[in-house]
Order: C-alpha cells, then sequence, then structure tokens
C-alpha cells in the first residue's frame, strides 16, 4: 500500500515542481536592433521601426509596434533554444528562426525562405 501511494504522489510532486517553475518565470521583453547578415545589407530590406522580442510562457514572438500582430512566433525548448523555420509574416515560404539557449535578452538570427536575407535581432 505505501508503494503505491508513494508512487502516486511522485508525480503529482513532480507536476506541481513544473507549474511552480513556469509561474516563477515572468513574461520578457526587449528591444532589438535588426543587423544585418554579412554581405546582404545592399539587397535586403532594412530593418526599421520599434522591433520588440516577447517571451510568455515559453513563447518567443517578435513583434512590431507599427504591426498588430507578431512577425513571428516560436515555442522555445526547456532550455530557452529554438532552431527551425516557421511560418512569418516577412516570408510566405517562412523564415529560420534561431534562439540561443537561455533566458535573459540574446541575440536572435532570422533568415528568409524566399530571398538570401538574414538578420541578427541583437538586444538593446
Amino acid at each position: 500500500m505505501k508503494l503505491r501511494t508513494i508512487a502516486a504522489v511522485l508525480p503529482l510532486a513532480a507536476a506541481i515542481a513544473f507549474a511552480s517553475a513556469v509561474r516563477a518565470q515572468a513574461p520578457q521583453e526587449w528591444p532589438v536592433a535588426i543587423e544585418h547578415a554579412p554581405g546582404n545589407a545592399s539587397t535586403c530590406a532594412p530593418g526599421s521601426g520599434d522591433p520588440m522580442i516577447e517571451v510568455a510562457d515559453g513563447v518567443m514572438s517578435l513583434r512590431f509596434a507599427s504591426f498588430p500582430q507578431p512577425i513571428w512566433t516560436v515555442k522555445l525548448a526547456p532550455d530557452g533554444s529554438f532552431d527551425a523555420v516557421v511560418p512569418s509574416f516577412a516570408d510566405s515560404n517562412g523564415a529560420r528562426i534561431t534562439v540561443p539557449a537561455g533566458t535573459a535578452p540574446r541575440p536572435v538570427a532570422t533568415r528568409q525562405q524566399s530571398q538570401p536575407c538574414g538578420y541578427r535581432l541583437a538586444p538593446r
């Protein structure tokens, strides 16, 4: 009987610990400067406006003050990283988003799939 009780309590304790960890991560926002990847500044659109990275509940988005919807949104891995092609308002074929592991403001790389345009979103 005691073994069953312990087996039932362990998953519950793990779920409570996970929920506490998720609640402890407050939403983050940080402004970014859009930097061209080397070699594409003359052929790719410049970054303009007020770009902002937002992270809430393990989801990261790129937003602009002048545009109501996120340009792209990604679900971060448990270590805070991401690397895949996702839908993007900037490119009908999507964009490869690369986020290094971590929780602090950090640079994010984007590369459009239709054009050879890459950008580094550097925290300001």
